[in-house]
This record gives C-alpha cells, structure tokens and sequence, in this order.
C-alpha cells in the first residue's frame, strides 16, 4: 500500500508540474488548432 501512495504522489507532483509549465508556456487561454497555428503578421 506504501508504494501505492508514493506512486500516486509522484504522479500527481508530475501532472501539477506539467500543469504549470503549460500554463506559463500558453497562459489561460483555450488552445485549439486555430490559436496555435495563426502567425502575427506585424
């Protein structure tokens, strides 16, 4: 039951850090194929 535990908390650690850097990577917003492949023509 130990290693259960110790797995789960590690995989949560591991989805919060994914949740963080794709929220520092892509911010808030819903991504879908037209955001994220527009080009800024400036």
């Amino acid at each position: 039951m130990k290693l259960f535990n110790n797995l789960r908390k590690k995989w949560e650690n591991y989805l919060k850090k994914l949740a963080k850097e794709n929220k520092k990577s892509f911010g808030n917003e819903r991504l879908d194929c037209c955001s994220m492949n527009k080009k800024d023509n400036k």
